[in-house]
């Protein structure tokens, strides 16, 4: 999102929770890194995590609050639903907020109810990643704006360079995961899928790339053990080159087993020529419908043997692949206008002048 703000326009500042492995790219994009300790909420929180949320909410807020009126802040944007510190900091130093609604919140009816009212009387405006998203928020100030993936970054020209780096062969038909090791992420169903798929595509390659959420280690361990017993599965971990690893599969699993907000690797993937199945469910209908004919595959969520007929039909259809041919692919979705965001954020900034 910074990236696509113009600098000449924008002087951004970043309030993050503990110093961030992404502070060099956050400082590339011209952002400058405030640590403000912040706890996150969580359905797995027991009374003494809530106690301790509550003790730290207020401090939180007053830090962000002074940094607010000492930088003379015009806009605050919140970059997640799950935040609950921009919004009682943007009301005590009056200025905008715009919320950026990134989560289906599925998990805790009381938790979307908060939210609800909380997007409905403190959000200058919300900017909800889907409709999905958008749907869940009645009486919010809401537009949708889709996530795109940079063409710069994201083209079907990266094929050739991951597949190398890895020790896959360039002409084998290769399934790929890539994202973050949640529970919800459906890495146990893609894993049940793959002998399905090699029953029919005995060559088949599968790559599962991200790594685990905070919290999530064990979970993710124990798929790692579970992949590992299976033949021609790479489990890769965190990577940065995404780009280069999407562009080199055949076809982009997305098997999430709760509603998706949007799934920005399926538009990545699909911008890289990529085809893509996906879960039927929250933002992957719109990513489908906005894709090229043909380009992506919506099949029942959490239902290993229709995920390993779409993935097993689609390598079926793709005929032989090489580096070559892949980076022949043309891109399977057209990019979404720029500027959504910064237009939005310069409206909501022009309320306060």
């Amino acid at each position: 999102m910074l990236r696509s703000l113009p600098p000449a326009a924008f002087e951004c500042h970043v309030v993050v929770p503990a110093d961030p492995p992404l502070r060099p790219g956050l400082e590339a994009a011209g952002a400058a890194v405030h640590v403000v300790p912040m706890a996150r909420i969580s359905t797995s929180h027991g009374s003494a995590d809530w106690a301790r949320y509550g003790a730290g909410w207020p401090v939180a807020v007053g830090r962000i609050t002074r940094l607010i009126r000492a930088l003379d802040i015009d806009v605050v944007h919140s970059n997640s639903l799950h935040s609950w510190y921009g919004w009682a900091a943007a009301a005590l130093t009056r200025r905008p907020h715009v919320w950026h609604a990134r989560e289906i919140t599925v998990q805790s009816t009381a938790a979307l109810r908060v939210e609800q009212v909380l997007t409905r009387h403190f959000a200058t405006r919300v900017l909800a990643v889907s409709q999905a998203v958008a749907d869940q928020l009645p009486g919010a100030d809401v537009v949708v704006v889709h996530e795109t993936a940079d063409p710069a970054e994201f083209s079907p020209a990266r094929a050739g360079t991951f597949r190398a780096g890895a020790g896959i062969p360039d002409d084998v038909p290769v399934i790929g995961m890539a994202g973050r090791i949640d529970t919800w992420k459906g890495v146990e169903v893609l894993l049940d899928a793959l002998p399905l798929v090699r029953a029919r595509v005995p060559d088949a390659h599968l790559v599962v790339a991200g790594a685990p959420v905070r919290g999530k280690e064990a979970y993710a361990e124990a798929l790692h053990v579970l992949a590992a017993t299976l033949p021609r599965t790479h489990w890769l971990g965190p990577r940065t080159d995404v780009a280069e690893l999407l562009a080199d599969l055949d076809v982009l699993a997305v098997p999430s087993t709760e509603p998706e907000p949007y799934g920005l690797v399926a538009v990545e993937a699909l911008a890289c020529g990529t085809p893509v199945v996906m879960s039927d469910a929250g933002g992957p209908r719109e990513i489908a419908a906005a894709a090229a004919p043909g380009a992506a595959d919506l099949v029942r969520v959490g239902d290993a043997a229709a995920l390993a007929t779409a993935l097993a039909d689609r390598l079926g259809t793709t005929g032989p692949t090489s580096a070559e041919r892949r980076r022949r692919r043309p891109p399977l979705r057209a990019p979404d206008p720029p500027g959504r965001i910064a237009d939005e954020l310069t409206r909501a900034a022009a309320g306060r002048r």
